[in-house]
């Protein structure tokens, strides 16, 4: 028995397009009715407020007409309507920075002592945070609907501590859930946890025995290197190639230097099967962590990797991603885009009394099926020829006839 991943691509887009026609997108916000929620408690432990302050599994609430979170009746967050002007501003604040600092970027050796010391600094980190830096994401199923699919198989790539990967044992009781992290400690807090203890000793359908899974996993070097059982008592085998329905890479291709992008998410797609989704949320351009963070990085000889590129003062690496860089990235790897657009949110800071201005990029991606022509695959599922598909074979054969003919040309030239 292999380890295989079920046929749930299609229930997710049929999900997604149900949660829109039933109350229907807003212009700020296109997809606001099942996701880009941030913080939320879990809806299936928690009551419905009676007032919409707070964060709640619903989402923020809209900006107010001065789009500014510290003129409202005490709201902890709402969206954030930034306007062009506003993001042109930043954009030039950034810009502005890097040309007047003399303080170059760093040079090919320090960028290769922070890459080889990573592991280092991400284990320092959880050292000191174990698990109580991040919050439980008891969103993402608002968020990426497929994951309340019965039987899902779904991996994480940067799992950290499980903050998605353990509330998605409780809410969905027969996913099977793989963590990967960059971090031996991170990894070993995952796999203390009573929920993933408990999920690792389940029998699943089939005779597979665990649905929780977790390794030491540096996603710019291989494909996830675990092993699992078949069968109750029998042997650990890998789990090879298309093995998960989903993936995710959930801030962590920002800890991830630039030039290594292309093979992380290579070795990504190598985990999911054909058609299978990869959900994306990393850090925007013009995020406030960034115009803090530069500034701070300017001082420090080293530390600007790239324009949008730093290294934090732990040692940890930050990127923030534009949009059109993010579709590069997963098209040019096997990707086709099901959904790509900036989250933008305002959050009060009730200590200093001012607001903090997030920006993320929210994105879905679909595998593409190795060998189809672009269009096929739809005539298949629908189980109908697809109209201009059969010409654009034969032409497609045509080209091949030439490439051969002029093949068979040149060796007879070189003769």
């Amino acid at each position: 028995m292999t380890f295989e991943a079920g046929n749930h691509v299609d229930l997710y887009l049929m999900s997604v397009a149900l949660s829109r026609s039933q109350s229907g997108p807003s212009k700020s916000n296109p997809s606001a009715t099942y996701r880009t929620v941030l913080y939320g408690p879990n809806p299936s432990k928690v009551k419905k407020p009676k007032s919409n302050k707070g964060m709640t599994i619903e989402g923020p609430p809209k900006a107010n007409e001065s789009n500014d979170i510290t003129q409202t009746d005490g709201e902890l967050w709402m969206e954030d309507a930034m306007t062009q002007s506003e993001i042109d501003g930043r954009r030039e604040k950034i810009d502005s920075l890097l040309r007047s600092n003399p303080t170059p970027k760093a040079h090919e050796a320090v960028s290769k002592k922070f890459e080889v010391n990573a592991g280092k600094h991400w284990d320092e980190f959880y050292k000191r945070n174990g698990d109580r830096f991040f919050k439980d994401r008891h969103y993402l199923e608002a968020s990426y609907p497929a994951l309340s699919t019965p039987n899902f198989v779904f991996i994480e790539c940067g799992c950290g501590v499980g903050n998605a990967l353990l509330p998605l044992l409780e809410s969905n009781p027969s996913i099977t859930v793989i963590g990967g992290d960059f971090s031996k400690t991170a990894v070993e807090t995952v796999k203390r946890d009573e929920r993933f203890i408990s999920a690792q000793t389940e029998n699943v359908e089939g005779g597979r025995m665990g649905r929780a899974f977790s390794e030491v996993w540096d996603i710019t070097e291989s494909p996830y290197p675990g092993t699992y059982k078949p069968k109750v008592g029998g042997e650990e085998v890998p789990f090879g190639a298309g093995f998960a329905d989903a993936a995710m890479l959930l801030f962590c291709l920002s800890a991830i230097p630039p030039a290594k992008f292309d093979k992380s998410v290579s070795h990504v797609r190598h985990c999911i099967k054909d058609g299978g989704l990869l959900f994306f949320r990393d850090y925007g351009r013009l995020d406030d962590s960034q115009m803090h963070l530069l500034p701070s990085c300017l001082k420090d000889t080293g530390r600007i990797l790239s324009p949008d590129t730093y290294v934090k003062q732990d040692g940890t690496i930050c990127h923030y991603f534009d949009k059109e860089e993010v579709r590069d990235v997963f098209e040019s790897n096997g990707f086709e885009v099901v959904e790509l657009e900036w989250v933008r949110r305002q959050y009060m800071n009730r200590g200093e009394g001012k607001a903090r201005r997030r920006t993320w990029l929210h994105g879905v991606f679909k595998k593409k099926i190795e060998g189809v022509v672009e269009g096929e695959e739809v005539g298949r599922a629908e189980g109908e020829a697809v109209e201009g598909n059969g010409a654009t074979n034969e032409k497609e054969k045509e080209k091949e006839k030439g490439k051969k003919a002029a093949g068979s040309r040149k060796s007879c030239n070189v003769s």
